[in-house]
């Protein structure tokens, strides 16, 4: 009986447990919506922005099931912090200050609380990286105003004579002006200048920003990104400042040196010692040149590790160079590996006797008095070569010259030297006086100011081709100019090259009625590249949007680029 009771109860036992399984397993599923394939579209990975412009982002989706009308709500979230308000399917960005962001969208399923999340990275510019400074006086104070720029795009009808395409352009639109923006910053100003980052040739590159130096009754040197007071040169000196006192008047610097000539006619040098640090060095107390006294010291370009000059004037009006033979440490690119040629004054040889340590002084007419002198592209290899060009404006009693040249340097037999490669003299016919000159490395050609006149010289043609034209007279006499020689390849191969239209150059004009404004030049080139014609067109302030574009008494302005690879090739 006990066994027949035994097998009653583990037969009901199995029968209850089939049961229990049986109703575990009779749920009605049903399909849950999920993302089609092509998953969180309308939105980059990377976005680029620059002071106060507004960034919309729309992102796309579609459901597996619910197509047409899903019952969705929407997140965004901020560096992870998720924004309360921000619950619509577009969110809008903008910022006042430069930075990296994180920007997160996630579309609920209302039905089943389903997220899906997509990120993407803003990367903000700094309102000061890239612009225009005004340098003015106010009484004797030194202020600094800001033009900046943001990058628009819209399609343009193209033709090559025989076929017509629309291709997508971009372009830049001078949108905010931001005046005073480092107060406090001296007194008796009277110019800006540059210096350049660097950028290697072996390949690793140094996003290193430039630097301002302001030239008052105290020179001052300004951080790059933000414009604030980094350093008073002054206090950049090893040591006792200069016997005669510390009153620079001239200086150029590029990533691995500085000179700065003092009014007692002495070139003082400083070599740095970190490639991404301009204050990682010290001028030394006792000056270049074997006590030689100078006229003049003017800006190099060194974009790479390869050895470079800056052109100097001596007192007896030599044209020679102040070597700066430096550059990062092959085992270690971030030690500056600083020559025994650094910061020495060489005599320019002839190039024909390229092995030759002897020096051939290079002495100009005594009647040159050289005005101005800027960087410039060489004939043969570009804005990037180690064989660097400059244009210099000369004054030759009552008749003006530009002379064009370039220099071969380098390191031969265990020493170094400077070589002519060539040496062009123009007449500058027409040309009564002098104000100042912008220089357009990438188009090879210069702009000349002399009272209310604008004048165009394209100097990368030969001498029998190149003619001084007369660009634009103003109401008012020119005080400064200067240029941005916007160069911006295309990643689209040859095709969409020959549809992109180069970008013409921009040219920035403060007046003596304390206005400034920018324009863009336009040339007309013949079949041989040889300009016929020239012109410029207003863009700040923008003629449809008119603002107030008086700044004060101006006194210097000076296009900023960012850094040097902003330099040699302009992204939008």
């Amino acid at each position: 009986m006990k066994k027949i009771l035994t097998f009653i109860f583990i037969w009901a036992t199995m029968v209850g447990l089939s049961a229990c399984l049986d109703d575990n397993n009779n749920y009605n599923y049903s399909e849950v919506n999920k993302l089609e394939k092509a998953g969180i579209g309308g939105m980059r990975d990377e976005y680029f922005l620059v002071y106060q412009q507004e960034l919309t982002i729309t992102p796309t989706f579609e459901f597996t099931i619910d197509k047409e009308n899903p019952d969705v709500s929407y997140e965004w979230r901020l560096d992870g912090v998720l924004l309360q308000n921000e619950t619509n399917p577009s969110c809008t960005f903008s910022f006042e200050e430069g930075g990296v962001h994180e920007v997160t969208y996630t579309v609920v399923d209302n039905k089943t609380g389903v997220k899906f999340s997509k990120s993407c990275t803003l990367k903000v510019r700094s309102p000061f990286a890239r612009g225009w400074l005004v340098l003015t006086e106010d009484g004797q104070q030194s202020k600094l105003s800001f033009v900046g720029a943001n990058s628009v795009s819209y399609r343009l009808t193209v033709t090559d004579g025989t076929t017509t395409a629309e291709i997508d352009r971009d372009s830049l639109v001078y949108s905010y002006v931001m005046k005073d923006v480092t107060p406090g910053l001296g007194f008796n100003p009277k110019g800006l200048f540059l210096n350049a980052g660097y950028v290697s040739s072996s390949g690793e590159t140094y996003e290193v920003p430039d630097e301002v130096v302001v030239m008052q009754n105290t020179w001052v040197e300004l951080n790059g990104v933000t414009l604030e007071h980094e350093v008073d040169t002054e206090d950049e000196f090893r040591g006792d400042l200069p016997a005669a006192g510390f009153d620079p008047v001239m200086a150029a610097m590029t990533f691995s040196g500085k000179a700065i000539l003092n009014s007692d006619g002495h070139i003082y040098w400083a070599g740095m010692a970190i490639p991404t640090d301009f204050h990682s060095c010290g001028y030394t107390s006792f000056p270049v040149g074997k006590n030689r006294k100078f006229k003049g010291i003017y800006p190099s370009y060194k974009m790479t590790e390869s050895h470079i000059a800056m052109p100097v004037i001596t007192e007896d009006n030599e044209l020679a160079g102040l070597f700066d033979d430096a550059g990062p440490d092959y085992n270690d690119p971030t030690i500056m590996e600083q020559s025994d040629y650094s910061g020495q004054v060489f005599s320019v040889q002839e190039n024909e006797d390229t092995d030759s340590p002897v020096d051939v002084q290079y002495k100009l007419p005594d009647t040159w008095e050289v005005l101005t002198m800027m960087p410039a592209t060489s004939e043969e290899d570009g804005i990037q070569s180690a064989n660097p060009s400059w244009v210099a404006i000369i004054k030759d009693g009552s008749k003006y010259k530009l002379l064009y040249f370039q220099w071969i340097t380098g390191a031969y037999s265990y020493y170094s030297k400077i070589a002519n490669g060539f040496f062009k003299v123009y007449d500058l016919e027409g040309l009564t006086g002098f104000t100042d000159m912008a220089v357009f490395n990438n188009k090879k050609y210069a702009v000349i100011a002399n009272k209310n006149d604008l004048y165009y010289f394209q100097y990368g043609v030969g001498i029998e081709k190149a003619t001084l034209k007369k660009l634009y007279s103003f109401d008012s006499p020119v005080k400064a100019l200067d240029a941005n020689d916007i160069y911006s390849s295309n990643d689209g191969g040859s095709d969409a090259e020959k549809w992109q239209p180069e970008h013409n150059g921009q040219l920035g004009v403060a007046l003596e009625d304390e206005t400034f404004s920018i324009y863009e030049v336009w040339e007309t080139e013949n079949s041989e590249g040889v300009a016929t014609d020239a012109k410029i067109n207003q863009l700040f302030p923008d003629p449809n949007n008119p603002v107030d574009n008086r700044f004060g008494k101006v006194v210097d302005v000076l296009y900023k680029y960012g850094s040097i690879r902003e330099f040699l090739e302009f992204t939008y």
